[in-house]
């Protein structure tokens, strides 16, 4: 979304960028609680049938992160559940900006209906099914909506084409430390996921 919704282009359409980006923003929250919801409707639902121990459940979340950890540091991320789609550009032509800036924002704060590019993703909804409580799960889920629309603001000074070439270029710079991001992340995880099961 950062190559579509920036100042220069919702000008070009006639469209504020700063409605876009709050839509966006507010979509992608709601898209992640809605996906929050499911998944901690699972975990009800696993809880209920299964009655998992909060060692068990921790067991399976390190795991998972274990499994993360291994596939994006070996770049085969690919391998796990993905889509093959993005969100639909051809709305940017036919609605007003609040509403492909929501629907957007919708799609990408869901986290799974769309392409996906980190096994952090995967991770999340694992933990969201296994934390043991539904608001926490939706909780987990709304803030990882507002985190991905956020990022929609990181083109907010994007106001011409040269502009926008630029902070491409700023992006494409900085796939390497994201990728590395992802690993420390997953790390991280890992080793307090370790510390969960020890103590």
């Amino acid at each position: 979304m950062l190559s579509s919704i920036h100042p220069f282009g919702e000008r070009s359409r006639n469209n504020s960028f700063a409605s876009t980006a709050v839509a966006h923003v507010l979509g992608s929250v709601l898209g992640g609680a809605v996906l929050g919801m499911i998944a901690g409707a699972i975990g009800l639902a696993v809880t209920a049938f299964l009655s998992p121990s909060e060692t068990v459940r921790t067991s399976i979340v390190l795991t998972a992160a274990v499994a993360a950890l291994v596939l994006e540091a070996t770049s085969r991320e690919r391998l796990l559940p993905t889509r093959s789609r993005q969100v639909n550009e051809n709305w940017i032509q036919s609605y007003r900006g609040w509403v492909y800036g929501g629907g957007f924002g919708a799609e990408l704060g869901f986290g799974v209906s769309t392409i996906i590019t980190t096994t952090l993703v995967h991770l999340m909804v694992v933990a969201m099914v296994f934390v043991g409580s539904f608001p926490l799960a939706v909780t987990i889920g709304a803030t990882f909506g507002f985190v991905r629309g956020a990022t929609v603001l990181a083109a907010r000074n994007v106001d011409s084409p040269e502009g926008l070439r630029q902070f491409h270029q700023r992006l494409d710079g900085l796939r390497a430390r994201s990728r590395s991001g992802a690993v420390a992340s997953l790390a991280v995880a890992s080793a307090v996921g370790v510390v969960g099961v020890v103590l």
